[in-house]
């Protein structure tokens, strides 16, 4: 029993430390891919600078649907003035596509480069265009690879931060 109290306890005083250090953001994005012509929605979120994340849903419009994920690393966010900031990085993308008789998958590197500014440290817009060269597995009838090297979505959303 006491062994089971001291773990409750190790992990409530855990879960306290990490949540003073940690800042969470979530949010909204929407957005533009230009070399599929997708327009999309997303959820984004951080749980750790530098690391961001977003969900995203593609391919509206286009008689198909689009699930995907990235993951962006942001290597510098200076500032420009006062909360105004840019920020660069790289990340992966990965996506699940339905349309038509074919199943796509699509997995894909980025470099990414946007603006940013926070107001009232819990509100952030921001602005972002990335380069995601994506190599396509299109299974269908035929089955077929295909590979897209100017893929440039480009995004705008808002986080909240906690």
């Amino acid at each position: 029993m006491k062994k089971k109290l001291l773990a409750v306890l190790a992990a409530f005083v855990i879960a306290g430390t990490s949540s003073v250090f940690a800042k969470t953001g979530i949010g909204a994005q929407g957005g533009f891919s230009a070399g599929t012509n997708n327009f999309g929605a997303a959820l984004t979120f951080s749980v750790s600078d530098p690391w961001y994340f977003a969900v995203t849903l593609d391919g509206i419009g286009n008689g198909g649907l689009a699930v995907g994920v990235t993951a962006d690393n942001w290597l510098k966010n200076p500032k420009i003035e006062g909360t105004w900031g840019w920020y660069y990085g790289w990340g992966v993308a990965g996506s699940v596509a339905i349309g038509g008789d074919a199943i796509g998958l699509g997995v894909a590197p980025r470099l990414l480069i946007g603006t940013n500014v926070r107001l009232a440290k819990v509100f952030e817009l921001y602005l972002q265009a990335a380069w995601q060269p994506t190599l396509n597995l299109f299974v269908g009838d035929p089955f077929r690879v295909g590979f897209d090297p100017f893929v440039i979505p480009a995004n705008f959303g808002f986080r909240f931060w906690f």
